[in-house]
């Protein structure tokens, strides 16, 4: 995988991931109470159980991916363009927002297991997760390249990405547990990182119109996927 695919894809998921969403408020959820059960420990299992989440979803899409390359090769090309379209959505969605759900959190307090389990029912039922490994996970991959490792290498950025997203928000409960200035700086981070993906989403639109590997897809009877 080359190197401009992984910055990019890092800045991409990261800008995602710092954007106050369902996993977001679980978090917040588990880190506001005062005491041993709240801060940084009681965001620990829900942090572990959207990561989980985030392997299983890596593994239905990287199977199902290889499926739809071999089978349709077209069709894996209209999926990297859905791609581009899904960011510049959010991007929009973004721009738009202005209410903050933080702040709105009531603080419950939860073991290491019943945060897991939040953490990770959320990942799997939520329709923005569903939205990301089908859209934006494929104009990532080459499918003339070892797809598995592609998505081994994603897997693996997606740990770093989420688990600090999740870590940051898990500290601003933390440090202020009533979340004010968390809220008051929300509009304007929204606004940078709307930015930031709508430059992602014009790189990738040009990568899918000058790449040779987009190009070649539409030949593609077979992807190298070990």
């Amino acid at each position: 995988m080359a190197l401009e695919t992984i910055l990019l894809f890092l800045i991409t998921d990261m800008m995602l991931c710092l954007t106050p969403g369902p996993a977001t408020l679980v978090i917040v959820s588990h880190a506001l109470p005062h005491g041993p059960a709240g801060g940084m420990r009681g965001a620990f299992g829900p942090i572990v159980g959207v990561n989980f989440g985030n392997f299983i979803w890596y593994g239905l899409t990287a199977f199902g991916l290889i499926a739809l390359i071999q089978a349709v090769p077209t069709a894996y090309v209209i999926l990297r363009w859905i791609g581009v379209a899904y960011l510049l959505w959010m991007s929009f969605q973004m721009f738009q927002s202005r209410a903050s759900a933080l702040a709105r959190q009531s603080a419950r307090s939860a073991g290491f297991r019943k945060g897991f389990v939040n953490g990770l029912t959320v990942q799997m039922s939520n329709p923005k997760a569903l939205l990301f490994y089908s859209a934006v996970i494929p104009p990532f991959i080459d499918p003339n390249g070892q797809v598995l490792l592609q998505f081994a290498i994603l897997a693996g950025l997606t740990v770093i990405t989420e688990t600090t997203g999740l870590s940051f928000y898990a500290s601003l409960a933390a440090r202020a547990r009533k979340l004010g200035r968390a809220d008051q700086a929300q509009p304007l981070f929204q606004k940078i990182a709307a930015t930031v993906l709508i430059a992602a989403a014009l790189i990738l639109a040009w990568w899918n119109l000058t790449d040779s590997a987009v190009q070649s897809a539409f030949n593609l009877t077979q992807g190298k996927i070990v």
